[in-house]
């Protein structure tokens, strides 16, 4: 028993991209461009099946979209392996959910329904939302900009004691406060006088609070003000929130649901088998973080909206980003914004979106402005080597149309 619980807790789950695509003059005629030049894919199936090969990976669902608006998709599933996936399988995309949590804080912004310098203080602990005692773990200086560009040296609840939470009641299911009940003492102390020294810590903690701001204001559940807003205009028919009515398992999610896995010792085991196949603690606990299902398909279209959306709102220019860390030969730089990613491709393109790890699911979600292009990758795999996997699109999306 005790030697599933460590694996459960070593598997430990990460709830959670851009302008010019021509080469470095310094990388023209050195080794990275002519080996850039020389792996081009002449199909997204090529690429895709080429992807999963190098990275290892068990299945991969990729969708790309076009600056004339065609949709190519494609899927690649390890040969002769088990619960093989198609375009339409869905697939848990982790923190790209806050793609949607960000978009919906924007909105209520526009709708002068919120400010960005809007602080707990006013928000949670005045309307006694938030219990005093939680001031130690949660600043009320905080404000809404803070928790976005994840500035607040807020504990990230995905510690030990949470996992042990969800592998001994796989099936339980969580509000918020229970999630928050798992945030340790803060990372830093945040310092509301001289906000500079509040530095980017990523942490998953952020986005549940934007979640508990979201339904307080609105009045209405997440999973219903995203839909309103966004899912149902947009015609993303198959994106979901699972943890949460009228989707509390997975196994509830209309259409087929990816069976995902973890590499364990080299063997592949299924996700379920640590956390059940419905999985309601950790959809219901990851919640705003980390909680929603889809597909490539849905996803390419949304990464696009959502780019537009963020430079409609003036949210791409450099002062809302903070350097991230990035350990990959493939991309170069990584700084994050008001819940979007940017990295830089060896070639210097830049894409602009996010990423996600669940337990079981891996995704890559990025627009990259240069080529008017979106991709969405979704993987059944907790730990892939995912920059590895987004280099290889990369070099099919850049070869000459």
């Amino acid at each position: 028993m005790q030697t599933k619980k460590t694996v459960i807790i070593l598997l430990a789950m990460a709830a959670v991209s851009t302008q010019c695509c021509t080469y470095h003059k310094k990388n023209k005629s050195g080794p990275l461009a002519a080996a850039l030049a020389l792996s081009r894919y002449a199909s997204l199936q090529e690429a895709a099946d080429a992807a999963r090969a190098k990275a290892g990976t068990r299945s991969i669902s990729v969708a790309v979209i076009r600056h004339d608006g065609t949709m190519e998709t494609a899927v690649s599933n390890a040969p002769g392996g088990p619960n093989p996936v198609a375009s339409d399988t869905r697939f848990s995309i982790g923190s790209c959910t806050k793609t949607f949590i960000a978009a919906s804080i924007f909105k209520l912004i526009e709708a002068k329904k919120l400010g960005l310098d809007d602080t707990l203080q006013e928000l949670l602990y005045d309307t006694l939302v938030l219990d005093e005692s939680m001031k130690p773990r949660i600043d009320p200086a905080i404000r809404i900009r803070d928790l976005l560009d994840h500035r607040t040296g807020i504990d990230d609840y995905l510690g030990a004691s949470y996992y042990s939470a969800i592998y001994g009641s796989p099936d339980e299911i969580w509000d918020y406060n229970k999630t928050l009940s798992h945030v340790d003492s803060p990372v830093y102390t945040f310092d509301g006088a001289n906000r500079a020294n509040n530095k980017f810590d990523y942490s998953n903690t952020n986005y549940i609070i934007l979640g508990i701001i979201l339904e307080r204001v609105t009045g209405k559940k997440a999973l219903d003000y995203i839909s309103q807003n966004f899912l149902t205009p947009l015609g993303l028919g198959s994106t979901f929130m699972a943890g949460v009515e009228p989707y509390l398992g997975l196994t509830s999610i209309p259409g087929t649901m990816a069976v995902g896995y973890e590499n364990v010792l080299g063997s592949w085991v299924k996700s379920s088998t640590y956390i059940s196949p419905d999985a309601v603690a950790v959809y219901s606990s990851t919640w705003t973080c980390g909680n929603m299902v889809s597909t490539a398909a849905d996803m390419a279209k949304w990464i696009r909206h959502y780019y537009n959306l963020q430079r409609g709102y003036g949210y791409l220019a450099g002062t809302y980003f903070s350097p991230a860390p990035l350990s990959t030969g493939y991309f170069t730089e990584k700084s994050f914004g008001f819940g979007i990613e940017r990295v830089r491709h060896v070639s210097g393109c830049e894409l602009w979106g996010h990423t996600g790890t669940i337990i079981g699911f891996n995704s890559l979600v990025f627009y990259i402005p240069s080529r008017d292009v979106s991709l969405a990758v979704l993987i059944n795999d907790h730990r892939p080597e995912r920059w590895k996997i987004l280099h290889v699109f990369m070099e099919y999306l850049m070869a000459p149309q």
